[in-house]
C-alpha cells in the first residue's frame, strides 16, 4: 500500500555473456536497464563507449513478420479460440521452443511473402488490363488495324478524345486548318475521333488540339483491329482473375502457418528489444556495464539470476544526487484494481505517497452513489464477473468496475431504487408479489432521494467535506512522519484543519445543532488559525511577500468551499439517473396498454431503455468520480509526475505461453 522501494544496481559482464544475461533478465522482468545516455557511469567515466549500431536485420525481419501476419489474417477465415476479450493464442512452452528452434523456422514467412507478392502482381496486372480495356472500348467500331495510323506517308494522324460539347466547333476549326476529322463513337461526355493532317499542317493542328483539351490515345505497341485487341485483353483478364482466385486460395491456406508466424513475431520482437538495449549499454573493450533499477524486494532474485553467469557480477550502488528514481506502486489485492485511477493521473514522485489505498473506498462509494440503482448494480456486477473470467491480460480496470458494481447495488438498495421505481409502477397494484417485493425494498431502504432530497444533499456534502479533510490529514502525517518537516505539517495542513473545522463548528453552533456556548470557542480557534495562515503560510518570503501570500491563502477558504460544493454532483447524477429510469418505466407502462403486443413491446422498451440508462450512467459515474479524485482530493496531498518503472521483460502481442 505504498511506493515500492527501489535499489540502484550495477551489473558488470563480459561481452561474451551479455546476450545470455539480457535474455535471463528479460525472462524474469525485474530489472530496468538504463541506456548509455541515462547511466551515471557514462558521465563519471568518459572513456566508456556503446556500440550504437541498429540491429537492422532484426528490425527488417520483425517488420516482414508483421506484414505477413496482417496479410494472412486478411485472407483467412476467423480464427477459432480467439475473441475480443482473449485475443492471444495460448501456446504450450514446449511448442513455443519447437517453433523457434526449428531449422526451417523462416519457411512459413518466405511462403507467405511469395504468395503475397504473387497476389499483388496479379492484382496490378488486372488493374492494367482493365485500364487498357477502358481505353479500347470507345474504339471498338474502328476497323482499321491500329498500327496503320502511324504508317501514313504524307500525313500525320492522331487518335483521341474531345469534349462532346465542343465537338462541332472543334470539327469546323480542324477543317479550316486543312485537316480531316473522323468521329468513331461517343464515350460518355467525350467523342472518340481520328484527326488526319498533312505533314506541313502539323504545327497549327497540334496547337488547335491543345486548345480543345484533346486527349491523345496511343495504341503502341498494339497491332490488329481494336475488336481483336478487346477480345485478346478480355481473355487475359479472365485468365488473370482465375489466377487471382488461385492465389487467394493459397493465401487462405496460409492460415495453417499463422500461429507459427505469430510465435516468430513475438519471439523476434523480444529479441529485438534485447538487442536494442545491448547496443546502448556503456562498455569497455572487454566488458559491458548494465546500470539500472530493481525493486528492493527483488534484489535477492536478481542476485540469483546474475549468479548463474561466471563472467558477471552484481553490486548495489547509491543513486546520484537529484537522480530521477523510477516509481512503482504495490497494493493489496482488494485495492490494487484502483491503481488504474492513479496511473491515469500519473505516477507519484518518490517523495510523495501512493494515493491508491486512500482513494479506493471513496471512488467505489462515489461511483455507487452516482449510479445508485440496485438492479443496475447487479447487472453490471454479473456482466463484469463474466468478462473477468473470459478476459486475458491485466484485469485491474474491470475488477475495479466490478467492485463499483457492488457498491452501486448497496447504494441502490439503501435508496430503494430497483430499476428506478419498477416495483412500484410496473407490478400490478395489491398483488402478492408486488407487496412482498416492495416490503423487502422498504425494509432495506434508508431514504428515498426523490422524496427526501435534502438527505442526499447533506450526504454528498458530508462525504466531500470528509474526503477533503482526509486529504489534509494525509499530507499532515506525511510531512510530519515521512518527510520530517514539522513546519510544513503545522503551517500548511494543521492550520487549515483547525480553520475549516472551526468554521464548521461555528456554523453548527449558530444553527442550533451544537450548543450555542461553543460558538465563541470555535470563533477563537478560527481566528488563531487565520492569523497563523496569514503570517506563516509564506514563511520563506520577505515580510511584504509573506503578508501578501497569507492574504491570498486566507482567501482560499472560498476555494475549499467550492471544492466541497463540487461533491453535489453525486446527488445530481444519482437523481438524474433515477429520474431517467422513472421516465422509461412510465413509457413502458403506456406501451403495455397496447392490445396484443403490449407486453412484448413493453419488455423490449424496458430492457433497451434501462440498458441505455446503465451505459450512460456508468460513463457519468466513472468520469465524475474520477474528477473528484483528480481535482478535489489529490491536490491536498499528492504530487504526480513520477517516472514509471519499466523493467526489461518479455512482451507478447499474439500469444500467451502456457
Amino acid at each position: 500500500m505504498a511506493i515500492t522501494p527501489m535499489a540502484k544496481v550495477m551489473i558488470v559482464c563480459h561481452r561474451t555473456q551479455v546476450a545470455d544475461l539480457l535474455a535471463a533478465l528479460q525472462a524474469e522482468g525485474i530489472c530496468q536497464i538504463l541506456n548509455a545516455d541515462e547511466a551515471t557511469v557514462s558521465k563519471d567515466t568518459p572513456g566508456l563507449t556503446s556500440l550504437r549500431e541498429r540491429p537492422k536485420d532484426l528490425e527488417e525481419l520483425v517488420a516482414r513478420l508483421d506484414r505477413s501476419i496482417r496479410f494472412v489474417k486478411e485472407n483467412s477465415p476467423p480464427i477459432k479460440g480467439v475473441s475480443v476479450l482473449a485475443p492471444r493464442k495460448v501456446v504450450p512452452s514446449r511448442l513455443y521452443k519447437e517453433i523457434v528452434s526449428d531449422s526451417q523456422v523462416r519457411q512459413p514467412l518466405e511462403t507467405a511473402e511469395q504468395v503475397q507478392a504473387a497476389l499483388e502482381k496479379t492484382r496490378n496486372e488486372i488493374d492494367r488490363i482493365e485500364g487498357v480495356l477502358e481505353m479500347l472500348r470507345p474504339w471498338a467500331t474502328f476497323e482499321t488495324p491500329v498500327e496503320e495510323l502511324g504508317r501514313l506517308r504524307t500525313g500525320v494522324s492522331w487518335a483521341g478524345l474531345v469534349p462532346s460539347q465542343h465537338f462541332d466547333a472543334f470539327e469546323q476549326q480542324v477543317t479550316d486548318v486543312g485537316a480531316a476529322v473522323q468521329k468513331v463513337s461517343t464515350a460518355g461526355t467525350r467523342e472518340a475521333v481520328i484527326v488526319v493532317a498533312l505533314r506541313e499542317n502539323v504545327e497549327p493542328v497540334q496547337k488547335l488540339l491543345r486548345s480543345y483539351e484533346f486527349e491523345v490515345v496511343s495504341f503502341e505497341p498494339m497491332t490488329g483491329t481494336v475488336a481483336s485487341l478487346i477480345r485478346e485483353h478480355e481473355r487475359k483478364l479472365s485468365e488473370a482473375r482465375a489466377q487471382l482466385e488461385e492465389h487467394r486460395k493459397a493465401a487462405g491456406a496460409l492460415s495453417a502457418n499463422l500461429l507459427k508466424l505469430q510465435v516468430l513475431f513475438d519471439h523476434y520482437r523480444n529479441l529485438l528489444e534485447r538487442e536494442q538495449k545491448r547496443e546502448n549499454i556503456p562498455a569497455t573493450e572487454q566488458t559491458m556495464i548494465l546500470e539500472g533499477w530493481c525493486k528492493k524486494q527483488d534484489y535477492p532474485k536478481l542476485e540469483k539470476v546474475v549468479g548463474r553467469f561466471d563472467a558477471a557480477s552484481l553490486s548495489q550502488i547509491q543513486p546520484a544526487e537529484g537522480e530521477d528514481i523510477p516509481v512503482e506502486i504495490c497494493n493489496p489485492p482488494l485495492v490494487s484494481p484502483f491503481e488504474t485511477v492513479t496511473r491515469l493521473y500519473g505516477m507519484p514522485v518518490p517523495s510523495s505517497v501512493d494515493p491508491t489505498v486512500f482513494l479506493a473506498p471513496f471512488f467505489a462509494i462515489f461511483f455507487g452513489l452516482c449510479l445508485a440503482d440496485a438492479g443496475y448494480g447487479l447487472i453490471l456486477t454479473a456482466l463484469l464477473v463474466w468478462v473477468v473470467r473470459k478476459m486475458q491480460g491485466n484485469k485491474g480496470a474491470i475488477v475495479m468496475l466490478m467492485l463499483c458494481g457492488i457498491t452501486t447495488t448497496v447504494a441502490g438498495a439503501l435508496t430503494g431504487s430497483w430499476f428506478s421505481d419498477a416495483i412500484q409502477s410496473l407490478l400490478p397494484q395489491e398483488s402478492g408479489i408486488r407487496n412482498a417485493l416492495d416490503g423487502m425494498r422498504r425494509s432495506i431502504m434508508w431514504f428515498d432521494p426523490m422524496t427526501q432530497p435534502m438527505t442526499f444533499f447533506l450526504l454528498s456534502l458530508g462525504l466531500g467535506y470528509f474526503q477533503i479533510q482526509f486529504g489534509l490529514f494525509i499530507a499532515f502525517f506525511h510531512n510530519l512522519l515521512n518527510r520530517k518537516d514539522a513546519k510544513a505539517a503545522v503551517f500548511d495542513q494543521l492550520t487549515w484543519i483547525v480553520m475549516l473545522n472551526s468554521l464548521l463548528g461555528l456554523g453548527l453552533s449558530k444553527g442550533g445543532i451544537l450548543p450555542e456556548a461553543l460558538a465563541g470557542v470555535f470563533g477563537v480557534l478560527a481566528l488563531v488559525a487565520a492569523v497563523v495562515i496569514l503570517l506563516f503560510s509564506g514563511r520563506d518570503l520577505p515580510w511584504a511577500g509573506r503578508i501578501g501570500m497569507g492574504v491570498f491563502n486566507l482567501f482560499s477558504t472560498v476555494f475549499y468551499g467550492g471544492d466541497i460544493l463540487s461533491y453535489m454532483r453525486l446527488m445530481a447524477l444519482g437523481m438524474v439517473g433515477s429520474g431517467f429510469g422513472m421516465a422509461i418505466n412510465v413509457l413502458v407502462k403506456l406501451v403495455m396498454g397496447v392490445p396484443y403486443a403490449g407486453w412484448f413491446l413493453g419488455a423490449l422498451l424496458f430492457v433497451g431503455g434501462h440498458l441505455f440508462n446503465i451505459a450512460l450512467s456508468v460513463l457519468g459515474a466513472f468520469v465524475h468520480s474520477l474528477r473528484l479524485q483528480f481535482v478535489e482530493f489529490f491536490p491536498k496531498f499528492f504530487q504526480g509526475g513520477g517516472r514509471q518503472f519499466t523493467p526489461l521483460q518479455n512482451d507478447y502481442r499474439y500469444i500467451t505461453i502456457e
